[in-house]
């Protein structure tokens, strides 16, 4: 029945910058990474070795998990398509998943990226990428919408590449 206004002032998060500032180093179970300055840790399920939210321009937040499997847990094929059909994008072959994926080194060795945009529907869009191990694999993930995908699609790569063992 009664409305109430506000007026807040803007917040920057450094989003914008090409040259965000990385500081934080992270190490967990022997694999360590850099996590920029604006990604803030969260809550996650047990599955999860971390969890972060990510902000970006227009008050979005993304939701990016690290997650490591045994082997090859399925398979590239079967891990691309599940993530397809959380967007509601139709399964693909494995020549198709091969052609849509970007190849990127990391400090492990290299990785499959995979930007998954369902045009019909872009509050839901994934980035992901699977980083196989010696014997695991490392899948990285983010959810947001289009808008953000796109926007994080830099940082998201960076924090990838800078993913290595702890050494000793």
């Amino acid at each position: 029945r009664h409305i109430k206004s506000y007026r807040m002032p803007k917040t920057n998060f450094n989003i914008l910058k090409n040259d965000t500032p990385k500081d934080m180093q992270n190490n967990f179970n022997g694999i360590s990474w850099i996590v920029p300055k604006t990604w803030m840790p969260s809550e996650g399920h047990s599955m999860r070795l971390a969890s972060f939210d990510i902000p970006f321009s227009k008050g979005g937040v993304g939701d990016l998990s690290v997650v490591s499997l045994g082997g090859t847990s399925g398979g590239l094929t079967a891990n691309v398509n599940r993530w397809r059909k959380q967007i509601g994008l139709d399964v693909m072959t494995e020549g198709e998943i091969q052609a849509i994926s970007v190849s990127g080194e990391s400090k492990m060795g290299s990785y499959r990226l995979f930007r998954l945009i369902n045009d019909s529907q872009q509050d839901k869009a994934i980035l992901a990428a699977v980083m196989p191990m010696d014997r695991e694999t490392l899948f990285i993930k983010l959810t947001a919408n289009y808008e953000g995908i796109t926007e994080l699609e830099t940082a998201f790569a960076d924090f990838c590449s800078s993913i290595g063992m702890v050494r000793k």
